[in-house]
């Protein structure tokens, strides 16, 4: 479900590995955030951390038929899955040591917000498009997501995120507060040649 890479030093690399659908987070996903970030918080040979997703896609956000009415899975799975959930979005994300970066392509989309929300630097590529889908497919946006959203962006761009479940340009995305810089090539590479540059800076004061 993940896809960690720690061969650039300083810098780990976290790719969401789910490209048969667009990279939503499923339980198994879900899971697998947890325990990663739960790792890294105690590794302190990484100074840096690059999300991005797998196949041409950041995230389709959150797996609604895995988690709710139409899932096939047992309660207490389901609970502990929504439990790990609110786990790494509302406090493991925000408490990492590390400076993050997030490389975005494709649909970036409601439960993959809060990662954009924790990351020091987003990188989205031009074609990429941004939302909260959910009502759509008539949920109400989650909680964390319409606070990550709030702490990104105005009122008026999340009410009208929210309410119309429009998908929106990287460009408008960048206006609206949700991402650093649009791109036209492929942000992981340029997040992690940044987040590389940050390491070898921090190295550097340190060391005089």
């Amino acid at each position: 479900m993940l896809r960690i890479d720690d061969s650039t030093p300083g810098v780990r690399l976290i790719g969401l590995d789910r490209a048969a659908k667009r990279n939503a987070i499923g339980v198994e996903m879900t899971l697998a955030l947890e325990a990663a970030l739960l790792e890294l918080r105690h590794r302190e040979d990484i100074q840096a951390v690059v999300f991005y997703g797998i196949g041409g896609h950041f995230s389709a956000g959150m797996d609604l038929k895995d988690f709710f009415d139409s899932s096939t899975r047992g309660p207490q799975e389901l609970r502990r899955a929504r439990a790990a959930t609110e786990h790494w979005r509302c406090h493991l994300l925000r408490q990492l040591p590390q400076r993050l970066f997030s490389a975005v392509e494709g649909y970036c989309l409601g439960g993959a917000l809060p990662i954009l929300q924790a990351s020091d630097v987003v990188l989205a590529h031009a074609q990429s498009k941004l939302g909260m889908p959910e009502i759509n497919f008539a949920f109400v946006p989650g909680g964390q997501i319409v606070k990550s959203v709030a702490l990104m962006s105005s009122q008026r761009a999340l009410s009208y995120l929210a309410l119309t479940g429009k998908l929106i340009s990287a460009e408008q995305a960048q206006r609206w507060g949700l991402v650093s810089e649009v791109v036209s090539t492929d942000p992981t590479a340029l997040a992690l040649t940044l987040a590389s540059q940050w390491v070898q800076r921090s190295a550097a004061l340190q060391a005089e």
